[in-house]
């Protein structure tokens, strides 16, 4: 996806400004001031406790005992659009989406380079770890995508060069693992490709799944904390809206806007 991605995707934000609540612990003024100049991309709500010390000015507030609980009780009412996860914590969060619309929380995070922006898969320590799982992040991801106006090319990477074959068995069996996957989903309707080992040759393509959890979280946390890719967070696959976004994060700006966005565009 080019630059102009995300130009739509600002512009559809700001068309809709959904109602989009956002998950805060304690978190310092940088971060409230953050949440607050989102309010061009949406109506916010913040859910939770911000500290004695933080003022935050004209902000919608929801003080809650349980913020995980409640944030994602009022998306599953509908009295806000979508969610943002903000600092809460991704284990209380995500446990509790799972069970509220009993789905296997799957994510995209959306990341951005000068001239390229793409979604990476999986970015949970604990997702992709069989070739179903990261099958259905290719196949669900892609029709994601779909919805908003993006044909997207996929890249499936693995352990090592294609010609590494046989140089040990845990590389062969990545190998393999994602060839079987790129076929498969490409009998989906797919348009996958396995690259190996080689990310850089993944540019231009609008969805990247790695090889596991912990080597897509590596990629994202290299990219973002250490490179300065700009992220945006990640959705999570499923109706509502709902984003992810790290607590390492100093600014919430991007998945706020992320959200307002996907809820304009899936109401078209």
């Amino acid at each position: 996806m080019d630059t102009g991605f995300l130009d739509r995707m600002e512009r559809a934000a700001k068309g809709r400004q959904a109602r989009i609540g956002i998950g805060v612990d304690t978190c310092g003024l940088n971060i409230i001031e953050g949440i607050e100049a989102a309010s061009e991309y949406a109506e916010i709500v913040m859910v939770g406790d911000p500290g004695p010390d933080c003022d935050i000015g004209t902000l919608e507030q929801i003080r809650a005992e349980d913020p995980a609980s409640t944030l994602v009780g009022l998306l599953e009412k509908g009295e806000i659009d979508g969610a943002v996860r903000g600092n809460l914590s991704a284990t209380r969060v995500m446990s509790r989406i799972s069970k509220t619309f009993e789905v296997r929380v799957r994510r995209l995070s959306l990341l951005a380079l000068p001239d390229w922006s793409f979604f990476l898969a999986p970015v949970g320590i604990d997702e992709g770890d069989s070739i179903s799982d990261r099958l259905k992040l290719a196949v669900q991801g892609a029709e994601y995508l779909k919805s908003m106006d993006v044909d997207p090319g996929v890249s499936i990477l693995s352990g090592g060069r294609l010609e590494d074959l046989g140089r040990c068995d845990r590389v062969d069996r990545t190998l393999a693992e994602a060839e079987l996957l790129a076929r498969l989903a490409r009998d989906a309707g797919v348009r996958a490709e396995h690259r190996g080992i080689l990310i850089e040759t993944c540019r231009g393509d609008d969805l990247i799944v790695a090889p596991d959890g912990i080597s897509g979280n590596l990629i994202f946390r290299t990219l973002m904390l250490l490179s300065g890719a700009r992220g945006f967070g990640a959705p999570v696959i499923m109706d509502p809206v709902f984003v992810d976004s790290s607590r390492a994060r100093k600014n919430f700006s991007g998945p706020i806007m992320l959200a307002s966005a996907l809820v304009a565009m899936k109401g078209r």
